[in-house]
């Protein structure tokens, strides 16, 4: 093959290559006082997603969930401090951003955050909150917050679950997915298409 040939079909395939997935690091305040890091994924639609992982994961751990979403046209941002006031942080920088529609996307621990952050100081902060094996949180008042609960039937945490979404006001629902996984393990479970086809599915509207 030419030297020719060889430089031609180089530059088609660097032509032909999906563009890169664009991940940022950034700087969330809290009160202007602290600064907490993150990753954010930008996306052109008008949707953006608050990640927020359990105990002993991070900000990395949902990589793969962002980029999906990215392809999706959704913007995320994954903490990787989870508390309320952090989700609340996340929900102001998308909206500066100029994301208009917000999701909630929480895993135990970081699944009370979400359930905590979604409404703050009486006002609605997001659209739609999904959880994933989430521990214990109130959003009774959460009235017009659309709610998906998710969590494997033997669960060890289950019964968090479970009463967060007894508690919860509608519109709500709750899906059970063979198992014991928690939170974002059930990623690692033989149902992952479908649990990742139903959470893109809600997040982008399609439901």
């Amino acid at each position: 093959m030419t030297r020719i040939l060889k430089t031609l079909l180089l530059a088609a395939g660097v032509f032909w290559m999906p563009a890169a997935h664009a991940q940022e690091d950034v700087t969330l305040s809290i009160r202007n006082v602290i600064e907490r890091q993150a990753l954010f994924y930008d996306a052109s639609g008008s949707t953006g997603v608050v990640l927020i992982h359990q105990s002993g994961y991070d900000a990395a751990s949902w990589t793969g969930i962002a980029i999906q979403l990215q392809e999706a046209g959704v913007a995320s941002i994954s903490l990787e401090s989870v508390s309320v006031e952090d989700v609340k942080s996340g929900i102001d920088f998308l909206r500066q951003q100029g994301k208009r529609r917000i999701v909630l996307i929480g895993a135990s621990i970081g699944g009370a955050a979400a359930q905590g952050a979604a409404l703050h100081k009486g006002e609605v902060q997001a659209d739609l909150v999904v959880l994933l094996g989430t521990a214990h949180g109130d959003m009774s008042d959460a009235v017009g917050v659309d709610k998906l609960f998710l969590v494997t039937e033997r669960d060890f945490f289950r019964a968090r679950t479970h009463s967060s979404f007894k508690q919860a006001s509608e519109p709500k629902e709750l899906a059970i997915y063979p198992g014991s996984a928690h939170g974002q393990d059930m990623f690692k479970e033989d149902f992952v298409d479908d649990l990742i086809k139903r959470i893109l599915a809600r997040v982008t509207g399609l439901e």
